[in-house]
């Protein structure tokens, strides 16, 4: 199954999901260290811009879309 058909994967919060899962120990490391750099840049921001980080959630979106859990 892909990671995206995975109940607890949200497109919207895609850094929310457990990347460890994947089939891919290159993608799962990858997807978990855009995951961090997301949570990151949202400690970093301020309450306005707290969702802005559409670039990396993209990025995670498509590893979502390719890789298998």
């Amino acid at each position: 199954m892909r990671a995206k058909d995975a109940a607890t994967y949200n497109p919207e919060f895609p850094e929310m999901f457990t990347w460890g899962h994947l089939d891919s120990p290159k993608l799962s490391s990858i997807a978990f260290d855009i995951a961090n750099e997301i949570a990151h840049d949202i400690r970093a921001c301020t309450s306005q811009d707290r969702l802005y980080t559409p670039g990396l959630r993209r990025a995670l979106n498509l590893i979502a879309e390719h890789a298998e859990i």
